[in-house]
């Protein structure tokens, strides 16, 4: 493939990348059983590297100061050096923790095409963790999960697909026919602008992204107002989750728990899933910041990314980033749960009828205009006031498999920027949940806890809920 330049979107997204805090989206998954290593790789190969050009593509600058940074094959590209083998000294949960740690703590090398996979051998002695590592330039979130599934099978036996080596487009792909001049090459400053604000106030063009996700407004009222609340974000004040990053990060994880119970608890108070998820959390931070004579504020912010792809469309060979954020308050001052599921429900049904996510798209895209000094600080101040991220994303209800070995549990999470804390992953697979934290150590070296507190959560808001009935 030819060369082709960063998206706005994308460039957003590697220009408000820290030092101390990495714009790189992860995924871990553990499997019931060790597998071969090559075998693994010669599914890279053929289901993303072969499929997606990026990944055998590097980051260059423009020679013009005012273009974006294109893609560019990598003469030296050599799937080794992004898929290393580990093998593990003790096997045990914390020997892995520490490593995912350290990995999410590092940048990518930007020689390279912007992507690592480490293969974890003797995990619980004898089984194989893989965890996945992707710079946000090149695709989001949603499209990782869906990357990483796409690695899978659905039984033991390795479906061997063919390689996809030519572009492809479906007629019923009306999403990407809609969102082309934003994801392709864009040939001057002045289309960018042009493209990104038809995108930031005009949300009808997004029809097809909105009508599952959030309502459409009629005019550029509600877009021009929530543009004005996406710059001027929430400032619920600062707690002991705020501070200044260190750079040195602490990744956990739970083990996978029954999702049974929270869909039981959402049907029986009327509220959704993801209702439910946030109140858990919700109430898990306040007890965290009670723990630590720390709750010194009514509600906590945290950036809520909201997909802008049809579920059922093909993730285009360019991936890229089509997705917005919306702002959500977490009632931590409310001390009864099922107040607290109550007051996220109605603010989450609020947020519903915004254009926010939207809008956050074609600000976060104009923003990358801006020299990438700017821009950092543009998210500095924009997300001053946040903890973080919480990323809630739906995985398949049956079991997968990866190289032959069943994915008894897997997490996915975003990355961070400027001073912000706290990325949690919320993630269900296979009639499972999945959470997990990443922190900062200068801040909360203590990220364990808040595992503890969620947990204990959970069972605090069933017993309120489900044994009262």
């Amino acid at each position: 493939m030819a060369e082709r330049r960063l998206s706005p979107a994308d460039a957003a997204w590697l220009y408000s990348e820290w030092e101390k805090n990495n714009q790189t989206v992860s995924s871990l998954m553990w499997l019931d059983r060790e597998i071969d290593p090559g075998l693994f790789t010669s599914i890279v190969q053929e289901r993303i590297v072969d499929k997606y050009p990026t990944f055998s593509q590097r980051l260059r600058p423009s020679r013009n100061p005012l273009y974006l940074p294109h893609w560019e094959n990598d003469p030296e590209f050599d799937i080794g050096n992004h898929i290393e083998v580990l093998q593990l000294e003790t096997g045990t949960k914390e020997e892995l923790r520490a490593l995912v740690s350290e990995q999410r703590s590092q940048l990518l090398d930007r020689e390279r095409p912007l992507w690592k996979m480490y293969v974890f051998q003797g995990y619980n002695g004898d089984t194989t963790a893989i965890h996945s590592r992707i710079q946000h330039s090149i695709a989001d979130g949603w499209a990782l999960v869906r990357l990483v599934l796409s690695l899978c099978d659905d039984s033991e036996t390795v479906d061997r697909p063919t390689t996809i080596d030519k572009p492809r487009r479906r007629k019923r792909d009306i999403v990407g026919r809609a969102t082309a001049p934003v994801v392709d090459i864009v040939r001057s400053p002045i289309d960018f602008v042009q493209e990104t604000l038809a995108v930031a106030l005009h949300p009808k063009r997004f029809i097809e992204f909105g009508t599952d996700v959030l309502g459409v407004a009629e005019d550029t009222t509600e877009a021009s107002k929530n543009a004005v609340e996406f710059l001027l974000a929430p400032r619920p004040g600062k707690t002991i989750l705020h501070g200044e990053v260190s750079g040195e990060k602490k990744v956990d994880w739970i083990e996978p728990v029954d999702l049974q119970p929270i869909k039981d608890i959402g049907r029986a108070t009327g509220t959704t899933i993801n209702d439910v998820l946030l109140a858990v959390l919700t109430n898990a931070l306040r007890k965290y910041l009670v723990e630590k004579d720390g709750l010194t504020v009514d509600d906590l912010f945290t950036a809520v990314p909201v997909s802008l792809r049809r579920p059922d469309a093909d993730l285009p060979r360019t991936l890229g980033n089509r997705f917005g954020l919306i702002p959500v308050l977490l009632p931590v001052s409310l001390e009864d749960p099922v107040e607290q599921l109550q007051e996220i429900h109605r603010r989450v049904e609020e947020l519903k009828d915004s254009q926010m996510p939207i809008v956050s798209f074609g600000l976060i895209s104009v923003s990358s205009l801006m020299t990438p000094d700017l821009e950092r600080l543009l998210h500095k101040v924009t997300q001053e006031h946040s903890i973080g991220v919480t990323t809630n994303v739906p995985g398949p209800r049956h079991p997968i498999y990866v190289a032959g070995g069943k994915v008894l549990g897997s997490w996915g999470m975003g990355g961070l920027s400027g001073n912000m804390n706290l990325s949690f992953g919320i993630y269900s697979l296979n009639g499972q949940l999945n959470f997990s934290v990443h922190s900062d150590t200068g801040i909360t070296d203590d990220p364990e806890r808040i595992l503890d507190f969620f947990l204990e959560s959970i069972e605090e808001l069933r017993e309120l809920v489900l044994d009262a009935e």
